[in-house]
């Protein structure tokens, strides 16, 4: 796939745009702790969320990010499209797989008495 197949840009552009996010992104995390003891916490984080914000749109406007948060939004159309149990199918499914759980672990139970008490018997214990 090449990078200029969307919207034309250089791929120097792209990768530019993708770097003066990455170092936004690393400059805000860095001012998020050097400013521990001078700022009030709210006010970092909420200055972080911004930095991250702006990150987030120079991404978007390059070819990998445009295709990446493309991904995203095409994942949550899929996602909306899933048909979730309802609760009693929910505690259905879990009390079978109990029940399950338990009997295989009885079965497994037993055969290992009956195989202990074979060898027992073979070597005179």
């Amino acid at each position: 796939m090449s990078t200029k197949a969307d919207t034309g840009k250089p791929s120097i552009v792209n990768t530019l745009m993708l770097a003066v996010a990455a170092v936004l992104l690393l400059a805000g995390i860095a001012a998020y702790y050097y400013f521990q003891s001078m700022a009030i916490t709210a006010v970092r984080v909420v200055g972080l969320m911004v930095v991250v914000l702006v990150a987030s749109f120079i991404t978007a406007q390059s070819d990998p990010g445009a295709a990446f948060f493309r991904f995203l939004k095409e994942s949550d159309i899929e996602r909306r499209k899933v048909v979730w149990p309802t609760h009693q199918e929910t505690l259905q499914t879990a009390l079978m797989v109990v029940i399950v759980t338990i009997l295989i672990s009885l079965f497994l139970a037993v055969v290992d008495w009956g195989l202990g008490a074979g060898v027992r018997s073979l070597i005179g214990g």
